[in-house]
């Protein structure tokens, strides 16, 4: 539906209320007639001679319309448009002309000026063309308005966003030399601990107090991994650690896992491990931190699989990943602990229906995301525990 000339009228008259307009034309009853229509509109109307008296007026003031003529003495309309342009490149401008020929209108046109009339004016066309400019221009203005407000708040946001990382550089700068603090006041007594143990052994009487001094001896090391771990899963945590990749053989990883667990279970512990993948099988990954992904997992099944603790470990190869599937002979994983399995120093997270707090499959798990792989997690129907390690295969 088109708009009416009424509909127009009262449009122009909404743009137009408290705009100014700056109206440039050298003969005087043509900047006489036009400026008396252009009062009925604009709530400010300057008028100027000639281009340079507008030059003037138009650096002192802010006008949302110029209509200027191009055929003037000293300076032609089409310097003058270039001129303002220099500094108001979005200025809104309306041109009139007596004249038509190709020699005015190609300039405007490499001016951008889209808005042209030829005197005498058409008083429905001059009124629409207004109206068109008017609408451009306020647009204009509000896209410009939008733009500050929206650089205004992508610098607050931006502010704001370095100040968090700030805070978060800062904290995880606190958290790490809490680590090393904590790391190096409980290694200390730790240490001395164990060296008393094993200078206090030999004088021991009877079996009960070996027995306690075992037990003792054991709850040392127990704390003393329990640090290790914690240093481990920050340094992994926040990127720090240094992957090394290569090609390793899966069951020597295994059997170095096996004889560091050895060295922390008690004499009347045992725990056997079935490899039933082929002697050659490898993957492309960092050795030491595969052994401490194993190694994590056989102390949790020396711990919770029972008197005669066992695990089976297997090798598939699916699509772009190597997979070793872990699988003990214990309960399996309580219905809470699969919840928050991978959850650090969360009750139950270890293995299986575990008691106590600590790292567990946490470690495990930021282990395996380091190297760009995954782990999972499930109660096969046939009982016990099985974790899958998925590895990306190495491309050649």
């Amino acid at each position: 539906m088109t708009k009416t000339s009424g509909d127009v009228l009262a449009s122009l008259l909404r743009l137009s209320e408290g705009a100014s307009v700056l109206y440039v034309e050298d003969e005087p009853l043509i900047r006489v007639e036009i400026t008396e229509t252009l009062e009925t509109l604009f709530s400010r109307v300057v008028t100027a001679e000639n281009a340079i008296q507008a030059l003037e007026l138009f650096q002192k003031e802010e006008f949302l319309l110029v209509i200027t003529d191009i055929n003037m003495p000293e300076m032609t309309g089409i310097e003058f448009i270039r001129t303002i342009q220099k500094t108001h490149p979005q200025q809104a401008i309306l041109v009139t002309s007596a004249y038509s020929d190709s020699g005015n209108l190609i300039p405007l046109i490499n001016l951008g000026v889209g808005s042209f009339i030829l005197k005498p004016l058409d008083w429905k066309l001059f009124l629409s063309l207004i109206h068109k400019e008017l609408t451009l221009a306020l647009g204009a203005k509000e896209e410009v308005r939008y733009q500050k407000r929206l650089e205004k708040e992508v610098r607050l946001r931006t502010e704001e966003l370095r100040e968090t990382q700030h805070q978060v550089v800062r904290l995880q700068e606190a958290k790490d030399n809490m680590l090393a603090l904590i790391s190096h006041e409980l290694r200390t007594p730790l240490n001395g601990i164990l060296g008393f143990i094993e200078l206090i052994r030999p004088a021991l009487a009877d079996d009960e107090t070996a027995a306690f001094l075992d037990h003792v001896e054991n709850s040392a090391r127990r704390l003393e991994r329990s640090t290790r771990k914690a240093l481990d899963f920050s340094s992994l945590s926040t990127g720090k650690r240094t992957i090394h990749r290569d090609i390793y053989r899966i069951e020597a990883m295994l059997q170095a896992a096996h004889d560091q667990v050895d060295e922390h279970l008690e004499k009347n512990e045992s725990l056997r491990i079935e490899w039933k993948g082929p002697e050659d099988a490898t993957i492309f990954t960092d050795a030491q931190m595969v052994v401490e992904v194993l190694k994590n997992l056989l102390e949790n099944v020396a711990k919770y699989a029972g008197t005669e603790p066992m695990v089976t470990l297997t090798f598939q190869k699916e699509g772009t990943w190597d997979m070793l599937l872990v699988r003990d002979s214990g309960p399996g994983f309580s219905a809470t602990t699969l919840e928050t399995v991978f959850q650090p120093f969360s009750t139950g997270n270890i293995m299986h229906h575990s008691e106590g707090m600590g790292l567990g499959l946490a470690l495990v798990d930021v282990i395996m995301l380091t190297l760009g792989g995954r782990v999972e997690v499930r109660n096969p129907p046939e009982g016990g525990a099985e974790v899958k390690l998925r590895f990306p295969a190495k491309t050649s």
